[in-house]
């Protein structure tokens, strides 16, 4: 998964483990559709963590382009002045 920066495997282990996740919270919230006093803040934790893994997700590959982009200018200007 050349977009997410991610192999075939790592790719799998974090959508699987986030997969599996949501169905959990899903089944917690399905319970708190029936009984309100429980589970009460599943739906906010389960939103607010995949908003923090995916929101730093972004980042990180935001930041990685930025250094790989500014790498190759380095690169290029350092062979001008080998030469």
């Amino acid at each position: 998964m050349a977009e997410n920066d991610m192999t075939y495997w790592e790719h799998f282990r974090f959508a699987s483990s986030y997969g599996i996740s949501c169905i959990y919270h899903g089944i917690l919230l399905i319970a708190h559709s029936l009984i309100p006093a429980y589970f009460s803040t599943t739906g906010a934790e389960l939103t607010n963590k995949l908003n923090k893994v995916f929101t730093d997700h972004n980042e990180y590959l935001k930041l990685k382009h930025r250094v790989e982009a500014f790498k190759k200018i380095v690169y290029y200007y350092r062979s001008k002045e080998l030469k």
